[in-house]
């Protein structure tokens, strides 16, 4: 058998991502057509069918197309990572890389570390693509990314797969926030108050309820948003408490609504997230290595970072004069 044409292994993948041929072609840059020939062409190449057609223009995999897309996966990821190796070597050794990041990374932690990376490597070409974990998992393993910035909120929540290889950057605080003046300052004012988190089953709600049963708080979640801006735009107008990445708060401005970080939680039961950088294990440079180490520095600048100035208002001084942690 000749080898298959990588367009085609793209284009399957693509499909399942997306679940529609058309907006597959959207992704891919191709008319919905091509697609479908696509697709016709890889079926008769490997004699099966691999997408079950729904009414209406969806498509499900077949126990054929996903065995497929697994082998496709690793197939797509090797030849990028050879292809890589082959343009580093053309350009005399000038790496490029391509970055996968979620979007409260790339506001508050990529940007100062890529500004020191290009000091060091003045001639690495950066890719960077704003995307979710669970979407740049496919696109590392595909050979589309090099290294995803990600996160975890639960031991138990990806990534984990044993053929990707998983650094820890370290752990960013979610820090319990409300409006200042509404005269909720500690763990006890929030168990009446209404709570601000995400939906039913994602990690972060996940962790929610997870922390509320060990802290003995049952929250009340009346505004369900995974968007964290939302959610401190809600607290921001007193309409809700909730718990949000340090990172995310720091990035909060404005003077008319400043915020507050509610206090009374045990050093031993305060939220976190772990923040994690993730490569294939054939994709190690050395420049992705000094970026990961890099990344780990923001992050614990981020964790440490006093909640000063939050929203324009400055944080009210203890007794002693020093303002509240």
């Amino acid at each position: 058998m000749n080898s298959v044409d990588p367009r085609l292994l793209r284009t399957l993948l693509a499909v399942m991502r997306h679940g529609s041929m058309s907006t597959a072609a959207a992704a891919l840059g191709y008319v919905p057509s091509a697609v479908s020939q696509h697709i016709a062409r890889l079926e008769q190449r490997v004699g099966a069918e691999l997408l079950s057609r729904r009414p209406g223009g969806g498509v499900t995999p077949t126990a054929s197309g996903r065995a497929l897309a697994d082998a496709a996966a690793h197939v797509l990821a090797a030849t990028a990572d050879f292809q890589r190796l082959a343009d580093d070597i053309a350009r005399s050794g000038a790496p490029e890389v391509s970055i996968g990041v979620y979007a409260t990374a790339a506001g508050r932690l990529l940007p100062t570390a890529l500004a020191e990376l290009r000091g060091a490597h003045p001639d690495v070409v950066l890719h960077v693509t704003e995307t979710e974990p669970v979407h740049g998992l496919r696109g590392l393993r595909t050979g589309e990314i090099d290294l995803l910035l990600a996160y975890r909120y639960l031991p138990e929540d990806p990534p984990s797969a044993t053929d990707l290889q998983i650094r820890a950057l370290g752990r960013e605080p979610l820090w319990l926030m409300a409006a200042r003046g509404t005269g909720i300052a500690t763990l006890d004012d929030c168990r009446e108050a209404d709570w601000a988190a995400g939906h039913l089953g994602t990690p972060d709600r996940r962790l929610l309820q997870r922390w509320a049963h060990r802290t003995g708080l049952e929250p009340a979640v009346r505004y369900e948003t995974d968007d964290y801006h939302t959610a401190l735009a809600l607290i921001a107008q007193g309409l809700a408490v909730g718990l949000v990445p340090a990172s995310v708060v720091h990035g909060w401005h404005d003077p008319a609504r400043p915020l507050t970080r509610v206090e009374g939680i045990p050093a031993s039961d305060r939220p976190e997230r772990e923040v994690l950088a993730v490569t294939r294990p054939r994709a190690s440079h050395p420049v992705v290595d000094d970026l990961a180490g890099l990344l780990s520095t923001a992050v614990t600048a981020i964790s440490q970072q006093p909640q000063d100035d939050i929203g324009g208002g400055r944080r009210r001084p203890n007794r002693d004069g020093r303002g509240a942690d």
